[in-house]
């Protein structure tokens, strides 16, 4: 069904939408990634809902601001009306309210896990690709492969590299002083391009450096935004939520590299949190413990095991740049993160209850984000990119 929407003229967010709602609200759930507070309530009628509510704030970037957060209800609803089988895969909003400034929405409470729970766990990879397999065949069956128009030459340029300048003077500002205007700069012992500069020449010395890339058609918007903490494992299967907040056409890649940035830096950072450390030669960055052995394992095995699924690659046949892309969006996803790491006001602590910092959060996928974009214009100008020996720059120790 089309969630109704209620529009409220109170900027109190929570207490106004839980007020209306009839909601007694409990416990807030900590474990996302996005600015939206998202709270465990029950209705008068004693069901469990979760209640997601996101007020406007300075410096919330593109993606994360009220517009974006109603517009995930409509892509909702259009996956709804269009692709029925794919939208019984998303937990259902129940309810939507929005005033002036802030807008909040409700679901089913469901319980469960993240799709990464397992290899938490264990470092067998069997369980998780198992899922993902379900997954990646679902949203091309049900989802981006039911409709298909062409892409714009442009798009990798406009949608994935746009995003960055859009970020630069949020995320320039909470950088160490100067770090966003040098143009060379050490990680980790290697020497690397400023990204930001980086992705500028090459956007003006090199103008087919990003149309080579481009994939040939774009497809049904099934999602936009398959991080491992929106699809939840529950004792019924798997569910979705929160997609990208948008119904363009839109590249299946750019969800499989949110898939492999979860697993690479995005979830080991907010989990375990971020070690740097600066000295004469450069930046140290690293994560404060180990990366689980799950993550590592399956980051390492992600590229050929989607290689494996007859489906995806029967839609990616005439696609012969779909590895390269999908690592320039991953490095790309990696660097553009740094941004929202300021956007995300909720409390972060690492395993030990030790609090990790929005700016620790932003400074480590920078750092990171400018030695993967490095790597890939260095490898990619060879001719080709080996992916094992990319991803590897990652396999760093705990600091």
């Amino acid at each position: 069904m089309n969630a109704p929407a209620v529009r409220l003229t109170s900027r109190s967010e929570r207490v106004d939408a839980a007020a209306h709602l009839g909601l007694t609200v409990g416990a807030e759930i900590l474990d996302g990634g996005s600015a939206a507070r998202v709270f465990r309530a029950t209705t008068s009628e004693g069901a469990e809902v979760a209640l997601k509510v996101l007020v406007s704030a300075p410096g919330l970037v593109d993606g994360h601001d009220v517009g974006s957060f109603l517009g995930k209800v409509t892509q909702q609803n259009w996956i709804q009306a269009g692709e029925a089988a794919l939208a019984g895969r998303y937990l259902p909003i129940l309810h939507v309210v929005h005033g002036s400034g802030w807008a909040a929405y409700t679901t089913p409470f469901y319980e469960s896990v993240d799709s990464a729970a397992s290899l938490r766990d264990s470092p067998d990879c069997t369980e998780f690709f198992a899922l993902h397999t379900r997954l990646v065949k679902d949203l091309i069956v049900y989802g981006y492969g039911q409709t298909i128009v062409p892409a714009a030459p442009d798009f990798v340029e406009s949608v994935l590299v746009g995003r960055v300048p859009r970020r630069k003077a949020l995320l320039a500002a909470a950088l160490p002083s100067g770090l966003a205007d040098i143009d060379r700069l050490v990680v980790n012992g290697r020497e690397c391009a400023n990204p930001l500069h980086l992705l500028a020449r090459l956007s003006a010395d090199a103008p087919v450096w990003w149309s080579r890339l481009a994939p040939p058609r774009l497809m049904f918007p099934a999602h936009g935004d398959a991080n491992t903490r929106n699809v939840l494992v529950g004792a019924d299967g798997f569910r979705l939520i929160d997609p990208r907040g948008s119904t363009a056409y839109w590249d299946p890649i750019y969800d499989l590299a949110k898939t492999l940035f979860s697993l690479t830096v995005w979830d080991p950072a907010l989990r375990l949190g971020c070690a740097i450390r600066q000295t004469g030669g450069g930046w140290t960055v690293g994560f404060r413990q180990p990366v689980f052995a799950g993550y590592v394992a399956a980051a390492g095995q992600f590229i050929d095991r989607l290689a494996d699924i007859p489906d995806l690659m029967g839609l990616l046949s005439d696609d012969p740049h779909w590895r390269e892309r999908l690592l320039w969006t991953h490095g790309l996803h990696v660097l553009a993160e740094a941004a929202c790491r300021l956007s995300d006001p909720k409390p972060k602590t690492d395993a030990a209850g030790t609090p990790i910092a929005r700016e620790e959060l932003a400074l480590c996928h920078y750092l990171l984000g400018a030695l993967l974009l490095t790597d890939l214009a260095r490898q990619s100008a060879s001719g080709s990119i080996d992916v094992h020996d990319h991803l590897s720059l990652l396999a760093v120790p705990a600091l």
